[in-house]
């Protein structure tokens, strides 16, 4: 009998029968359950709640990442005179700002869909450098404006551009966002690219391009507080299991344990114990091998009222702990990386680290804005390997996320996981868990 069968039998002899009603990532539109990258625009037929937000010292809306931001600011925006448009319009405005007394607006103009400016670096009379990212991550402050929330695909994209010292030797971070969130949020640049040999050591331009709005909308974006983060000494990669599927036990524990590594599973609580998910025994045993049992929702937060969304959030928290994951209970992934302004300030207030897809590594050291750390679908091989040499040559996080492992129909094959797990123990990184990224603060 295979092991999936004789999972089943034990499950009958327990009295389950059947699979829970519940919705979770892999499952909903746009949660990624197959081998393709998961789309995070989704669909919902329930009612986006957002609260618009303008803060004027610091970020203070829940979740924007703007109190106590480490690091030093590189440019504030409280002048634009070194700053030159490439794309589309530059202004400014006093009225909606991250910190400070003004942010930047960008929108394209004319036939254009995409805005983008430009700043260069010259070294002082000294000899000195302007800016030097050696030991340094950069992260932003950004709002993204939309005119209709309830089109189903209005993801955004923000790519700097770090100049070291010239186009032909620069490297290149891409942040995705959920097309709910319209508030004003913080975020890591980490490197999704690079062409040549940059020298991070003397960087002399940094370009920002906001867009395209991939409906072809037209858009405004303010960014603000461009800010140098200490990096990490050493690269990491985090590895999660989405949904908590019995495969993650069956197959990716075992894998993972053979080379000493920890993972995380995003359990949605009431699928535990179901038919197709892990049981309680097994998440002890998982737990007891340094894996973090962490938290997750059948559900997108987008599409709840706030104070459901608390109580939703609050009741996954209260299931690990009882459980007794307490360290896990400190950390949520994000169902179908939806989020909104409200979910965004739920989850700050009740978790110490919140994942969503964003498809860039982070600052490894600690990420800038914990509630929104950027992870990308493990189970797209060739995006994957891209990251961790990123990760890997420039001292980031990469957060790799999977959903079924195995040889089952849209699963992602053993063969093609443990190729992975090869990849990853010939870099120079360390396989690290949510709680152990914590430590590094």
């Amino acid at each position: 009998m295979g092991k999936e069968s004789t999972r089943r039998a034990f499950l009958t002899t327990m009295g389950v029968t059947g699979v829970v009603s519940l919705a979770g990532c892999s499952s909903l539109p746009g949660g990624g359950g197959g081998n393709k990258p998961a789309d995070p625009s989704g669909t919902d037929n329930g009612t986006a709640t957002t609260t618009a937000t303008t803060t004027t010292s610091g970020g203070s809306s829940g979740g924007s990442g703007g109190n106590n931001a480490p690091g030093q600011s590189v440019v504030d925006f409280s002048s634009v005179k070194d700053w030159q448009p490439a794309a589309g319009k530059l202004s400014t405005t006093t009225k909606d700002v991250f910190q400070g007394n003004q942010s930047v607006a960008l929108e394209p103009k004319g036939g254009e869909n995409v805005a983008k400016i430009t700043k260069t670096f010259f070294s002082d009379s000294g000899g000195e450098n302007a800016l030097d990212l050696t030991k340094h991550d950069l992260s932003l402050a950004a709002k993204i404006k939309k005119p209709n929330l309830k089109l189903q695909d209005t993801r955004m994209r923000i790519a700097v551009n770090v100049i070291a010292p010239a186009e032909s030797a620069m490297v290149t971070a891409i942040r995705q966002f959920p097309r709910e969130l319209d508030g004003w949020v913080r975020f890591d640049l980490g490197y999704t690219d690079k062409t040549g040999n940059p020298k991070l050591g003397n960087v002399t331009k940094i370009e920002i391009q906001v867009g395209p709005r991939q409906d072809g909308k037209k858009f405004k974006v303010l960014v603000d507080d461009l800010r140098k983060v200490p990096k990490g000494n050493k690269g990491k990669v985090m590895l999660q299991f989405d949904d908590g599927f019995y495969t993650t036990y069956e197959n990716a524990f075992p894998m993972l344990k053979e080379r000493g590594w920890p993972g995380s599973v995003a359990v949605i609580p009431n699928a535990v114990n179901s038919e197709e998910y892990v049981t309680s025994q097994q998440m002890r045993e998982m737990s007891k091998a340094g894996w973090d049992i962490v938290g997750h929702y059948g559900q997108p937060l987008s599409t709840m009222k706030a104070e459901q969304q608390k109580q939703a959030l609050q009741q996954v928290q209260q299931y690990l702990k009882i459980q007794g994951f307490k360290q896990g209970a400190k950390h949520f992934v994000l169902p179908n990386h939806r989020l909104n302004n409200a979910a965004l300030k739920n989850i700050d207030e009740l978790f110490e680290t919140a994942y969503l897809q964003g498809g860039c590594p982070n600052n490894a050291k600690y990420p800038s804005n914990p509630s929104f750390i950027s992870r990308i679908n493990g189970e797209s091989i060739r995006g994957s390997r891209r990251i961790i040499d990123m990760a890997a040559e420039f001292n980031q996080l990469a957060v790799l996320y999977f959903h079924e492992i195995g040889d089952g129909d849209g699963w992602l094959p053993k063969a093609d996981f443990k190729k992975l797990l090869d990849y990853i123990e010939k870099k120079n990184v360390d396989v690290i868990t949510p709680t152990q990224l914590t430590k590094n603060k």
